[in-house]
């Protein structure tokens, strides 16, 4: 792994549509959090009976919007992990933009690329079996 100087600013620039669209979600979640509820459907969980590894996103969403970390986690642990790295990523474009020496990525080899999605897979796999397991 090495960190080299970013070679495309798309990455970095579409923070901003993005922000938009959270700060839209949240402040649905905080207006209406029952109206979120209510539209969240999963589409495995009524063909199957068995919770996807995104089942309680929602409901995580609505908890972080309100501040109820705990909440969150117990809903579906990915959501607040999301929340950090995003808010992490967030303020990293946002520097990068006024501060060029940020301008900066991560270049992986071959095998460490590999080693990300094994890693990717395993995450999905465990959050899987627990969202099967809680319910």
């Amino acid at each position: 792994m090495r960190i080299v100087p970013e070679s495309d600013s798309l990455l970095r620039w579409l923070v901003v549509p993005f922000l938009a669209v959270a700060a839209a979600l949240v402040a649905v979640a905080l207006w209406s959090p029952s109206l979120l509820l209510r539209l969240a459907h999963c589409p495995w969980r009524s063909l199957t009976g068995i919770p996807c590894p995104t089942c309680g996103g929602t409901e995580a969403a609505v908890h972080l919007a309100g501040g109820h970390w705990s909440a969150a986690w117990r809903a579906n642990p990915l959501a607040p992990l999301l929340v950090i790295l995003v808010v992490l990523w967030a303020g990293w474009s946002l520097a990068a933009a006024f501060l060029p020496a940020l301008r900066l990525q991560v270049e992986l080899t071959p095998a460490e690329r590999k080693a990300a999605r094994i890693g990717t897979a395993l995450l999905i796999v465990g959050l899987w079996t627990r969202q099967i397991l809680v319910g």
